[in-house]
């Protein structure tokens, strides 16, 4: 009796360090995936990658206000992203509102990544006379 109460609690102990783990690891990747704002001359850019996956696009949700100037802006003319083994990417495709207006929200769709990069860099230029709003994310731990 005494051991099987000796084995269990050691089970038990085993499978608290493991969800622990598994809580440490999802709290230490919350970067790769977090928001991030640019708030500058009267515009409001907040960036937010979705995930990414190997072999899949890379995406980003991109939400842009303001109430001061015009949202006119090409999205794929004007952003990039890059990773820290200095590949450099431009949009497939910008998904979400056209050129005009003070609210624009959107999805920018770029290449599939080469490799496995352990951070990026978005690059938004030109938004409000901004030369540029830089985002960055770290996708290891």
């Amino acid at each position: 009796m005494k051991m099987r109460m000796i084995i269990n609690h050691g089970l038990r102990n085993a499978m608290i360090v493991i969800a622990l783990l598994g809580v440490i690891s999802l709290v230490s990747n919350a970067d790769a995936f977090s928001s991030k704002k640019s708030r500058k001359n009267g515009v409001t850019v907040d960036v937010k990658p979705m995930k990414f996956i190997s072999g899949q696009p890379a995406k980003f949700k991109v939400r842009m206000n303001t109430h001061s100037v015009e949202l006119e802006e090409d999205m794929t003319a004007v952003a990039t992203l890059s990773d820290d083994q200095g590949r450099e990417y431009t949009p497939v495709k910008w998904d979400g509102a056209g050129p005009s207006g003070h609210h624009r929200s959107g999805t920018l769709v770029f290449p599939i990544l080469e490799g496995t990069p352990k951070s990026v860099t978005l690059v938004i230029r030109d938004i409000a006379k901004v030369p540029e709003r830089v985002f960055q994310w770290n996708l290891e731990d």
